[in-house]
């Protein structure tokens, strides 16, 4: 998402410009020369049953060695901490919507945008949610992260000096709210919904319905034979001239059309042992995130315990492990673009401005009070406070007058899969303790928060692919266009079976692959997405 891509243009204006003079040689896994800590002797923490050994290779990535898995994410969170902790920081407070506490005037803008979308706001409901194990886990994390806040007071990263800021006690919704915000960035369609109903009311929903979809791969192979109910399969249209259209002076939509960053893709690979020079099965990855972003989101490290032993990466702020490689398992991912997102248009009560329609029924928004705290220094204690109201249908806020590009006067409404879909794990967590690829998909059942594509294999010879994150079924409306709400009926009326998501288990050809394409088939029973990566690279 564009928007998201200039908050990153934000935070080098307010840092990196001045770390960069300071610190001339960045540590490739995130700790600055100038932190300095200690990498050898002792320390005591809280929280430990046991001795714990941390050892670092030559390029500063951590190997945690602890007898027990409780230990095992204290741990992590401390090294985290030690490497990451103002990215951490950093990334919270913007998904929390608190950039302008930093940033000030500048940044008011996307933390209204931030808490109108909820992320905190959602984590918090979904941390009350999490079934005891995941809780344990996640807790010992956040202790970790806590104990080298309270231990390392006076060794602080230079980061925070140099914002003039101190980090702040970590929590179990701060980490969540980093995995809510990663799993937005990885969705795409609703800058897409937004093109659309931008469309349609400079053309009418019928010329706006000849340009979608506007995702067609160039090198697909002719849809003439598909399934015309799937809108991805339909055929492609004769491209329009935006003169045709009328759209040359429209700066609100063509700002979406501009030539934005290179845009890259992932790919991951699983081959099985047939086909695998050494007779055993291969998993190769190659996540490509923000390349520009230093350091990036991924934090890698070591995880050993008796029974454990695992090489990979998580997300900065997040325990576990979401991509890497144990004795028995290894899985690498790609975004899947699965359609989580829905746009609605809304109808105003014109006899009760507080209340929204659907069809005869009235019923009251749900009005939710925040308050912004922007840097100020014309303010007495250097800092001004500013109350904000959001506004929320039962299907999510309403984001008119606050998403970029959104310029309209009507009043919709966004849906998100992930705020409905809360479950009692996170899945990333157990992925150490997974023995064979059914192990694995079970695990994946469980990743609801974001739409991923996920290759694995097993020491006994087996590879797979799955999907994860919750689609919904859509009776009425594709998602290609915002949903004009007319009644009271839901156009949601359950989630794809995760039986029926796209996946594969030892197929015959001997290996799968994805890199961010359309993988589901023209005769796949539901709508999944309209928005995917040309396939070219799967091709190859």
């Amino acid at each position: 998402m564009k928007w998201l891509k200039r908050f990153f243009g934000l935070v080098i204006i307010l840092f990196i410009v001045i770390i960069i003079a300071v610190v001339i040689i960045i540590n490739p896994f995130g700790a600055s020369p100038l932190n300095k800590y200690s990498r050898n002797g002792d320390l005591t923490i809280s929280g430990l049953s046991a001795p714990v050994k941390v050892k670092r290779d030559e390029k500063g990535m951590a190997y945690i060695y602890a007898q027990n898995m409780e230990d095992l994410f204290l741990a992590q969170g401390f090294v985290t901490a030690q490497d990451r902790l103002f990215q951490m920081e950093l990334t919270k407070l913007f998904a929390s919507g608190r950039t302008s506490e930093l940033a000030g005037e500048k940044a008011r803008n996307i933390d209204i945008r931030m808490r109108t979308l909820g992320f905190y706001r959602n984590a918090k409901k979904h941390t009350k949610l999490l079934n005891d194990k995941t809780q344990t886990f996640l807790q010992k994390y956040v202790d970790g992260v806590n104990e080298f806040i309270k231990t390392r007071p006076k060794n602080i990263h230079l980061e925070f000096k140099l914002a003039g800021i101190k980090p702040e006690p970590w929590n179990m919704a701060d980490s969540l709210t980093i995995l809510y915000y990663m799993g937005w960035g990885s969705a795409a369609n609703i800058d897409d919904e937004i093109i659309a109903q931008m469309l349609v009311e400079k053309l009418g929903p019928a010329k706006a319905a000849e340009i979608f979809p506007i995702t067609i791969n160039p090198d697909d192979e002719s849809p003439a034979n598909a399934n015309i109910t799937n809108p991805y399969f339909q055929t492609a249209q004769p491209a329009f001239q935006a003169s045709q259209l009328g759209l040359e002076f429209n700066k609100s939509l063509l700002s979406f059309l501009d030539d934005g960053p290179l845009e890259i893709g992932s790919n991951n690979w699983a081959a099985g042992p047939d086909i695998s020079p050494g007779g055993k099965p291969i998993v190769a990855n190659d996540p490509h995130l923000n390349a520009t972003t230093l350091p990036g989101p991924w934090y890698p490290c070591g995880l050993i315990t008796p029974d454990i032993r695992a090489v990979g990466v998580t997300i900065a702020g997040m325990s576990g492990m979401a991509i890497g490689r144990t004795d028995h398992v290894a899985m690498g991912v790609t975004n899947a673009y699965g359609d989580t997102q829905d746009l609605y248009v809304e109808t105003v009560d014109p006899n009760n401005q507080e209340n929204y329609l659907e069809g005869s029924k009235s019923t009251p928004f749900e009005v939710i009070e925040e308050t912004l705290k922007i840097k100020d220094k014309t303010a007495p204690d250097g800092f001004r406070e500013e109350k904000i109201k959001i506004r929320l249908t039962h299907r999510g806020p309403i984001i008119s007058g606050v998403m970029p590009g959104l310029k309209t006067d009507k009043v919709i409404s966004m849906r998100w899969s992930s705020f409905e879909s809360m479950g009692h794990s996170l899945g990333f967590e157990q992925f150490l303790e997974c023995r064979t690829i059914t192990d694995v998909r079970k695990v994946l059942k469980e990743v609801n928060q974001i739409a991923l594509n996920f290759v694995f294999a097993d020491s006994k010879g087996n590879i797979g692919w799955q999907t994860t994150g919750r689609l919904p079924i859509r009776t009425q409306g594709e998602s290609l266009i915002p949903y004009v709400v007319n009644d009271d009926k839901d156009n949601w009326t359950g989630w794809i079976p995760f039986k029926d998501m796209p996946h594969a288990v030892n197929p015959e050809r001997g290996w799968v692959g994805t890199c961010n394409h359309m993988t589901v088939d023209r005769d796949f029973p539901y709508y999944y997405t309209t928005h995917a990566a040309t396939s070219y690279r799967y091709r190859r």
